[in-house]
């Protein structure tokens, strides 16, 4: 992985146009699904907008439900990424992301870290529907590898860095990966293997090499995800 400057630590004027653009599209597939779901008479506006929706109204909205991805849905491994139980679930993830994408976004570029994003989004997915969890949503699992992203480039870069972000991406990054991983297994409403799942994936795309054929398979790879979103909601 190469950074693009990583002496000059983390910097909060930094452009992140690719971070704002991701938050932005989370609040508005929320806002979206919950239109949706009042037009068609499943749940209304408000409760829609902000109280946890039923099982029902998310798996409509293009939730992950594994009967369904194992009888040929699997675009809902990525529609699912998108999409959030309630208003607090939503604002967590984006809080979690802006943040990520404040580290990373300025050393990694926009396209690479919206690509790391939803393939730890999928992988986490992925790793719900494999191990027997029915009904999961929510951008956790693309959270999670954007955190073990910022946890390797602690790891690799951190001596680079002015003292203030060595503790940030330290000490700090660390008890802040150690809190979530406990909390993951400690509320019950939390999917951890999904969190899981991201986390193993961010911490293995971290380390692949600089190459621009490894650019261009982000490039596809988020370009799939965009089509497989596409796909789901207006034609699945």
């Amino acid at each position: 992985m190469s950074l693009q400057s990583p002496s000059e630590g983390v910097d909060l004027r930094s452009p992140i146009p690719a971070t704002w653009s991701l938050v932005t599209a989370l609040v508005i597939v929320h806002v979206a699904s919950a239109v949706v779901a009042a037009a068609r008479g499943w749940q209304l506006l408000g409760p829609g907008l902000l109280l946890p929706r039923p099982l029902d109204l998310r798996v409509h909205v293009g939730g992950q439900f594994s009967p369904l991805v194992w009888d040929g849905d699997v675009w809902r491994l990525a529609t699912s990424v998108m999409l959030h139980a309630d208003a607090l679930h939503l604002a967590l993830n984006a809080m979690a992301l802006a943040a990520l994408g404040r580290l990373l976004e300025p050393w990694l570029g926009g396209v690479r870290f919206l690509a790391w994003f939803a393939l730890g989004g999928v992988g986490g997915s992925l790793a719900s529907h494999w191990t027997g969890v029915v009904q999961s949503d929510g951008a956790s699992g693309g959270a999670f590898a954007l955190l073990g992203v910022a946890v390797v480039v602690g790891l690799r870069w951190r001596t680079y860095m002015p003292p203030e972000d060595q503790a940030l991406m330290g000490p700090w990054l660390w008890a802040f990966l150690v809190l979530n991983l406990v909390l993951s297994f400690a509320v019950p409403v939390v999917d951890a293997v999904g969190h899981l799942g991201g986390l193993i994936v961010g911490l293995s795309v971290s380390v692949l090499p600089e190459a621009p054929w490894i650019r261009r398979g982000e490039a596809v790879g988020l370009g799939v995800f965009v089509g497989a979103c596409a796909f789901g909601w207006l034609l699945g």
